[in-house]
């Protein structure tokens, strides 16, 4: 059986694919970037790359997807390009958006596609407790999205419950666009901590979120990355939709601001106008929420 599974865009919507990845009975080609091969070629020996959005770059990987015969294409990117190259790659069979209701969670979402090949075992929601390491913060965002950044006196009060609670150390994290952010929001943060921001490669992040006892995070790749790999994790939700983000599994869960977001509706569209979305936010409901995975 020859499968495979297409998925581009950000860091944080390729990591949310990975559970759903793992579902399958065959090992899928992926077809995806090379940002995207980064992330996943720990896990998956076989991929198409997109390379670039140049024309040239699309028909090259249209004429390798054709050449490989597939039985099953299953999109997962659902836009133009997906489903041109969907179109052209003589698939037998394709699996796409089409009758999923796309107001469900990203991972709901992304599962249900996969299923319609009945090629896929159920969704793992085993958890084996981790070692009581260290705590990484994500502080940061895109600097196209700097309305979903924390102020620093509220990783301080995060920090601090946190280190009175579990006595971990902090590993700060971000890519090198954030660093200038972090190295101010670390000045703000109880306790022993090191910032990574600016440091790592993409499986050097995977690392160290698979080895954390918890994730705090905004809405972002790291968030994703951390609770696709079963680390309990913690998304903070400003001006983004947390029921259809919010991070996987029963270890993960997604907090906002209840008195901005008074009725508990999140907002339609992502926002990038900055407001007060973060100014009363908690997360001490969420530790109470994961108190079983944090033990």
């Amino acid at each position: 059986m020859n499968i495979a599974v297409m998925k581009f865009s950000a860091l944080g919507d390729i990591a949310a694919s990975l559970p759903v990845l793992r579902t399958f009975q065959y090992p899928p080609i992926i077809i995806t970037t090379p940002m995207g091969k980064a992330l996943l070629q720990d896990e998956f020996d076989r991929f198409i790359l997109l390379s670039d959005k140049k024309a040239l770059s699309l028909v090259k990987l249209i004429r390798t997807t054709r050449n490989h015969r597939l039985d099953w294409l299953v999109d997962l990117q659902n836009n133009d390009r997906s489903r041109l190259i969907g179109y052209l790659s003589k698939a037998t069979h394709i699996a796409n958006h089409d009758k999923i209701v796309l107001t469900q969670n990203i991972n709901t979402i992304l599962y249900e596609i996969a299923a319609k090949t009945s090629l896929v075992n159920a969704l793992d929601m085993t958890f084996v407790p981790k070692e009581h390491s260290y705590i990484v913060l994500n502080c940061g965002s895109s600097p196209k999205w700097t309305s979903k950044r924390l102020p620093a006196h509220k990783w301080h009060e995060i920090s601090a419950m946190l280190y009175e609670r579990f006595h971990l150390p902090f590993i700060l994290t971000g890519d090198v666009s954030e660093k200038e952010y972090v190295e101010e929001i670390s000045k703000s943060i109880v306790g022993k901590k090191e910032n990574m921001a600016g440091k790592t490669i993409i499986q050097d992040l995977k690392k160290i979120l698979h080895e954390a006892f918890l994730t705090i995070s905004t809405d972002s790749g790291p968030m994703h990355l951390s609770a696709v790999q079963k680390t309990p994790t913690i998304g903070l939700f400003g001006p983004t939709n947390w029921l259809r983000a919010a991070p996987y599994g029963p270890w993960s869960t997604a907090v906002y601001d209840q008195h901005f977001y008074a009725n508990d509706t999140p907002p339609i569209k992502s926002s990038s106008r900055h407001d007060n979305y973060f100014n009363d936010i908690r997360i001490d409901q969420a530790l109470a929420k994961l108190a079983e995975y944090l033990r």
